[in-house]
């Protein structure tokens, strides 16, 4: 039933007493409450940072062990079973591969690309295609303990483990990797600091309440090296240290936008991509800024229960995901190449092209412009949020109708 026969309907059956004038002014009311209810079921109640925790995707690291026909099948005996330990509850992904028979198979491109002569090697392989040969042996030798520590390093250092006591209870991580120069280092706190506290003071305007603003960790340059797996994975070369940097780590250990140096290294550009961790998920920006390249990081149940505590959902509930599916399913692209929103993100929308310090320009959207970016969910969501809307448009329909008709008996019995 169309939602004007139903208001009809809701118009004849009103008490006989009421008056025309009452009748129509109580079926507008109940129309305007009618569409208050449904924006507000509309709204979305998710924002970037608790779509940062939902792994929709998982697009594991891949690490490939590389052996031949005469490596010692202890030795594979015991990778495989250290490897499964450490990686049960990490987004790392292991194989083995005896490149004596597997000539074909695709991760031979590594093998090749790095000229392996020696056995056994490994090779980590990041989700965007980008890898790095890590040391499986101590000199002379192949001990549990050297395969151990190798995979440990891979998805655990200092440096994480501090960005997993935050992570979950703060706005985001920003990791301030220091170069050289005392002074820049000096500069680049400042400005990050800068940002954090704009930051925090718009925090209580959010749609969504965060406990904590963005926490600060700076990377000494003497510590780098201890750090090379985790710099890596953000796109940081060790052995290319310019000057400071600093990269936004938010969610399930997710990076958002660019590593910030240089010339970007102003607390504009920071605000810039720190601004969209607390925007609604659905406020029209590209989904593809929401689902950044996580950092390899072990994510244990302990984990997992504090973000539950936390956010107030489940993120790996498999209900949570769909839901967060759909709203994925909207294309909000405004152009084929990523790029930042401006200064004012939090504060307000306006249709424009504005330029900034990253060097890439965004499309601002307003409200009423937005909805032209919605595409069609699927028929299977669209079809159960029609029900819910329904249901709430009935039950204050019905409540309203209660009500009105109750309060015109009663002024009509007072004025009898």
């Amino acid at each position: 039933m169309g939602l004007g026969p139903f208001l009809g309907v809701i118009y004849c059956v009103l008490p006989m007493g009421v008056r025309r004038k009452t009748r129509i002014k109580l079926v507008l009311g109940i129309l305007l409450l009618c569409f208050l209810g449904t924006f507000k079921l509309f709204g979305c109640i998710y924002n970037v940072r608790d779509v940062g925790f939902v792994n929709l995707i998982p697009i594991p690291y891949k690490l490939y062990c590389f052996i031949q026909d005469d490596t010692p099948a202890e030795f594979t005996s015991d990778f495989k079973q250290i490897s499964n330990a450490i990686f049960m509850d990490c987004n790392v992904k292991i194989e083995i591969i005896n490149s004596d028979r597997n000539t074909n198979h695709p991760a031979m491109e590594y093998f090749h690309l790095w000229e392996i002569e020696s056995f056994p090697a490994t090779v980590l392989v990041s989700p965007n295609g980008r890898s790095m040969v890590l040391p499986i042996s101590l000199p002379g030798k192949i001990s549990k303990e050297s395969i151990r520590s190798t995979l440990e390093s891979i998805v655990t250092s200092p440096k994480r483990k501090e960005i997993l006591e935050h992570i979950i209870k703060s706005y985001c991580v920003l990791l301030l990797i220091e170069g050289s120069d005392g002074a820049e280092n000096n500069k680049a706190d400042a400005v990050a600091q800068s940002a954090i506290k704009k930051i925090a003071g718009i925090m209580p305007q959010l749609p969504k309440r965060i406990e904590e603003p963005p926490f600060l960790i700076s990377v000494k340059k003497e510590l780098a090296p201890d750090e090379s797996i985790l710099l890596w994975s953000l796109g940081f070369d060790v052995n290319q240290v310019r000057g400071p940097c600093v990269a936004v780590i938010y969610g399930r250990g997710r990076k958002i936008g660019p590593l910030i140096r240089g010339t970007q290294l102003t607390r504009s550009s920071m605000f810039n991509i720190l601004s969209l961790i607390g925007l609604s998920c659905e406020c029209g920006l590209d989904k593809r800024w929401m689902m950044g390249t996580m950092i390899p990081l072990s994510w244990g149940e302990k984990i997992q229960s504090d973000v539950v505590r936390s956010l107030g959902f489940d993120a790996e509930n498999p209900m949570v995901k769909t839901e967060i599916s759909s709203i994925m399913s909207f294309d909000f692209s405004l152009g084929k190449e990523a790029a930042w929103i401006s200064e004012d993100t939090l504060d307000n929308y306006s249709e424009e092209v504005l330029k900034f310090g990253i060097g890439v320009a965004v499309a601002r959207v307003s409200p009423a412009r937005f909805q032209e970016f919605i595409s069609p969910v699927s028929s299977d969501s669209k079809s159960g949020l029609n029900l819910k809307t329904l249901l709430s448009v009935i039950g204050i329909v019905v409540l309203l109708v209660l009500a009105g008709g109750g309060f015109v008996l009663l002024r009509a019995r007072r004025k009898r």
